[in-house]
């Protein structure tokens, strides 16, 4: 029966290979047996002094040492990464059946090039959440993000359950602890308030994963296609007691609400890029908003873009400011390609040598179909195609109809992507970030921040 050979990358050692293990055995025995070294050069009784023979000898012999070191760390780089020839009959198969083998057979060479794990600090982070879609109907390509090396599963783990479907908690998911869930960027110790009789103690605030990038200079952005103080945004750079409080709250003062806070606060006010809509009831909410958030970038003397439609967004002239606020209405973030402009549009005001962090969600209530979704992770690896092994993109996916699945998908490629590996628990996001990006209580030294920097 005719075959061929089906070449992968294997763990096992295979016959008549040379392993590292054998490498550093014969490294040592050549330095311990001196007459194994002299029989490597003819003996000749000739003084060294200052002879041309002698030099050459010399530099030949630094020359090897040279090549042995060299050797010795591609071995060592490459340790069990050995190539073994696996026969593969070639069944004669009719066409229906054939486009399949072929087809998984690409998709196993693949599995096997995944070999390499990027150990690099991720510089640039762009976090996609997606979940429970509501419409997921797939177009005739499959989404980027399923050829990404690396994937996991989310789980949500709630302290009390107000729905028959488990749903995650943003601030689980972004400040990397277990809260309750009417609450906004607070731990367990404050349960949801009805009223505002005391000042919320500032020792329970939960850090997110933007305030983090802020300590460390980077950039930060937080772009949707729904409500921006809704509790998903909201956990990252807000403190709420009672996830109501939005647009108002019983005493501004004592508990700020959500927006003041994103106009205020101390993670708000440094993000360079917000983006989404604000359905607040008062009357010109959006207009003063608006105004007030221009007269705090004219005070810090910062370039900023106040972008009034969706087509703002794209003007490459971005790259030249530092801040940029777009809140469009409803009608402008249903369209089709409002996603793929938001994505676009941040990244060009994000991009920077120190790095950045963005978040990206699409929120379940507007129409966001997989294909948009796919078209913004796609401009975002074509926008940072010169930095993608600084970069670490993660698509968190979860499907609406899947009524009986409690988990979410995590997609992932770039810097520690492999880290994700199995189940985890949804606070393990935050976690998995912080660590990749050395950001939170994974922060480089100054001194190490700043060289990794300049490099």
């Amino acid at each position: 029966m005719p075959r061929e050979e089906f070449n992968i990358a294997t763990n096992d050692s295979a016959e008549g290979s040379y392993t590292s293990q054998q490498w550093r055995s014969q490294m040592h025995d050549t330095t311990r047996d001196p007459e194994s070294v002299d029989k490597s050069f003819t003996r000749r009784k000739v003084g060294c002094g200052y002879s041309v023979l002698c030099v050459c000898t010399l530099l030949l012999i630094v020359f090897g040492i040279v090549l042995l070191c060299i050797g010795f760390i591609v071995v060592y780089e490459n340790e069990g990464q050995v190539v073994a020839t696996v026969d593969l009959f070639a069944d004669e198969l009719p066409p229906e059946q054939a486009i399949w083998f072929e087809s998984n057979l690409a998709e196993l060479r693949n599995a096997f090039r995944v070999v390499e794990e990027n150990k690099k600090r991720a510089r640039n982070v762009i976090l996609f959440v997606a979940l429970d879609s509501v419409d997921s109907s797939y177009a005739d390509t499959r989404p980027i993000w399923e050829s990404f090396p690396h994937l996991a599963l989310l789980r949500p783990t709630m302290q009390e359950q107000r729905t028959p479907r488990a749903s995650f908690n943003p601030t689980s998911m972004f400040c990397g602890i277990e809260t309750h869930s009417h609450t906004i960027g607070f731990d367990s110790a404050v349960k949801p308030w009805e009223e505002c009789v005391s000042a919320p103690n500032s020792t329970h605030h939960a850090a997110s994963i933007l305030q983090w990038a802020q300590t460390v200079g980077r950039r930060t952005g937080v772009v949707t296609n729904g409500e921006i103080v809704q509790p998903f945004p909201a956990a990252l750079y807000a403190h709420a007691a009672n996830a109501s409080w939005l647009h108002s709250s019983p005493d501004p003062l004592l508990c700020p609400d959500v927006r003041s806070q994103l106009l205020h606060g101390e993670t708000g006010k440094q993000l360079n890029v917000i983006a989404g809509t604000l359905n607040c009831p008062d009357e010109f909410c959006r207009e003063a908003f608006e105004s007030e958030w221009v007269n705090h970038r004219s005070v810090d003397q910062s370039t900023y873009k106040l972008s009034k439609d969706m087509g703002d967004l794209l003007d490459p002239k971005l790259d030249d400011v530092d801040y940029a606020l777009g809140l469009y209405d409803k009608q402008s973030l249903a369209e089709p390609a409002a996603f793929y402009d938001l994505i676009v549009g941040a990244l060009t005001v994000l991009k920077s040598p120190e790095g950045f962090l963005l978040v990206a969600i699409a929120d379940p209530k507007v129409q966001a179909s997989v294909s948009e979704i796919d078209a913004a992770v796609r401009a975002t690896l074509q926008k940072l195609s010169g930095v993608l092994d600084d970069s670490l993109i993660v698509v968190v996916r979860s499907d609406a109809r899947d009524v009986g699945s409690s988990f979410a998908t995590v997609h992932a490629i770039g810097p520690m992507s492999h880290l994700l590996h199995r189940v985890h628990n949804q606070t393990f996001l935050t976690h998995f970030i912080s660590y990749a990006a050395r950001i939170g209580r994974f922060r480089d030294a100054d001194l190490t921040n700043l060289i990794l920097q300049i490099i």
